[in-house]
């Protein structure tokens, strides 16, 4: 049973590519793929990616049987071994990651989609800013709460997203992508599958920084085209095409947990070349996948409409309002940056020293930061822009 498109709607469970980019470009004549282990992939299977990545550039409609393949091996088989090789797909390179975090389906549905909230907000270390092309039309979260056995639920929409620098290349990137949700509620579970596609080629990539860890989601952002890591700063290098298949639902054997089934394909690098192996896309993924445990695991995560009281506020601000209240981040980024090992070196340094090394950023990217830096301090990741946690809605929302 199927149901007609409908309009677009807010929170991609996934966000596309973000967190694939060109994935150790670096290192990529140095890597070795693993030919032919792919085969042992159920063919099924991937039959059932490729037809749904079909039906989000042809809007065709998805039928049970077109996914019967997929779920069933979501639910009995994909997370019996971690070391799937996924075939290749339109040029592009695949990878597996599956994950389980500890906290309901129903619990997470409700927070990254809930339709006023920025899709990027729990996607931190992989997603700068990401925004939909127009407003949210349909509430997920509803949407499955109320799916019935035996019905197809299909929202599609577009998302202009930018994201994080690469943890060893730096380089960050800017893409639209075609996106589609696909709720189904069949043999008595439930799914949520979510479909990405990037349009066209992405921006060039920028040179940027991951400061420190990268598990404490800091991040620097030029506007000089290239790459960070010595040697590759000439690189013209580009996202060509990306595309993700992921699907999330209750775990069988405890529905007080969350799996996540997670297949992506990337084709990127430079010169038309693609520098990408099946580790670079697992690798990414994986860097997916501990930001959101990280959040959907804290024992302080806010509510969601304490979430949105803080977004709007946030989005509300204006150029001058919004450096005003970044002005702590920017000299704590300054501190940072004088002994990190890379935001330490010339080029940077005369960034972080004019007096809005900001400047460039976008309204909407210093937004996000605000709104990044929010979430760190509410869960105890080490911030950049201090708030007190026990004032922080009080802080913002004055």
């Amino acid at each position: 049973m199927s149901t007609p498109p409908r309009r677009p709607t807010a929170r991609l469970f996934v966000s596309g590519a973000a967190f694939l980019l060109t994935t150790m470009i670096l290192f990529a004549t140095a890597s070795t793929s693993r030919a032919g282990d792919a085969q042992d992939f159920p063919e099924p299977v991937t039959a059932a990616m490729s037809a749904l990545v079909e039906r989000i550039q042809d809007r065709g409609p998805i039928e049970t049987q077109d996914l019967l393949p997929l779920l069933r091996f979501a639910r009995d088989t994909a997370f019996t071994r971690d070391d799937w090789d996924i075939p290749g797909l339109l040029n592009a390179t695949g990878g597996y990651y599956g994950y389980a975090v500890s906290s309901p389906v129903d619990r997470i549905v409700k927070y990254i989609y809930h339709p006023e909230l920025p899709s990027s907000l729990f996607h931190p270390s992989v997603v700068r800013a990401g925004k939909w092309s127009e407003d949210p039309g349909e509430n997920i979260p509803e949407l499955w709460k109320n799916l019935e056995e035996g019905r197809i639920v299909v929202v599609r929409g577009q998302e202009l997203e930018e994201c994080t620098p690469d943890v060893n290349t730096g380089g960050y990137y800017t893409y639209q992508t075609d996106r589609m949700i696909v709720m189904v509620n069949l043999e008595g579970e439930k799914y949520l599958l979510s479909v990405s596609k990037q349009q066209d080629q992405s921006s060039v990539g920028r040179k940027g920084v991951v400061i420190g860890e990268d598990r404490d989601w800091n991040y620097f952002y030029t506007d000089e085209e290239g790459l960070t890591t010595g040697g590759l700063g000439w690189v013209n290098s580009y996202m060509f095409d990306s595309f993700s298949v992921t699907v999330l639902s209750a775990d069988p054997a405890d529905p007080g947990r969350t799996r996540h089934a997670m297949f992506k394909w990337l084709r990127a690098g430079w010169s038309g070349m693609n520098m990408v192996r099946p580790n670079h896309v697992r690798n990414g993924c994986q860097r997916f996948a501990q930001s959101l445990i990280r959040l959907m695991e804290s024992d302080n995560l806010p509510e969601p409409e304490d979430l949105v009281a803080m977004s709007k506020r946030v989005r509300a601000m204006d150029e001058q309002e919004v450096l005003r209240t970044l002005q702590p981040y920017i000299e704590n980024l300054r501190n940072v940056g004088s002994e990190d090992a890379i935001l330490s070196r010339r080029a940077f340094q005369r960034i972080l020293n004019q007096d809005n090394p900001l400047e460039h950023y976008t309204l909407y990217a210093k937004q996000s930061l605000v709104m990044k830096e929010f979430l760190k301090n509410t869960v105890g990741v080490p911030a950049l822009l201090s708030v007190n946690q026990d004032d922080v809605l009080v802080s913002f929302l004055r």
